[in-house]
């Protein structure tokens, strides 16, 4: 998987790169940039808030209410991205896999808040549901990872930014640093 969307990455930029299209690439991962560093930040301040809290139902539901919440605005974050033209299905695929990690998360949630006594976060993730999540969570993972290299790719082009004949499109060099989780 992690290759296709290696792949699917290197064929969007390139299209870009040779199609054109407004917004531009450096607008449009900037906007990225921005939300992914947000909710990255977002749930690892929530994971260091559960754990200095003693573990109780009570606290597990509404860490989990506020999980979601965080990957529902995420979402909607991209949904309100505007694309360029050649990373349209790149955004599309994005937005399949990240409505997926709600999906898988709102179902994790459900399971935590029918539990009958405290829990720790290791037994969240050892039920089918925080599997299925983990799963969809190491796509997004994959696909932070896979942006950010074609992102630094584009950075080989600043040696183009003073060749005048060399259409502004291909000169386009983006520096963005989404800080994919490992």
């Amino acid at each position: 998987m992690g290759a296709r969307w290696v792949s699917v990455c290197a064929v969007s930029l390139l299209a870009t790169c040779c199609g054109g299209g407004s917004p531009s690439l450096a607008e449009y991962a900037e906007e990225g940039e921005e939300l992914t560093t947000t909710v990255i930040a977002q749930i690892a301040t929530l994971d260091a808030e559960w754990e200095t809290q003693e573990p109780t139902l009570e606290g597990a539901r509404e860490y989990w209410d506020r999980r979601v919440e965080v990957r529902v605005g995420f979402l909607e974050g991209i949904q309100d991205l505007d694309p360029p033209d050649g990373l349209v299905e790149l955004h599309e695929t994005a937005l399949d896999l990240f409505s997926r990690l709600v999906d898988a998360e709102e179902a994790l949630a459900a399971r935590v808040a029918a539990f009958e006594s405290p829990t720790e976060p290791n037994e969240w993730w050892d039920t089918p549901e925080g599997r299925a999540a983990r799963a969809v969570d190491e796509e997004a993972i994959a696909i932070c990872h896979a942006a950010q290299a074609s992102f630094d790719a584009t950075q080989e082009r600043q040696v183009l930014s003073d060749v005048p004949w060399v259409p502004s499109e291909m000169r386009e060099s983006v520096r963005v640093a989404f800080g994919c989780p490992e």
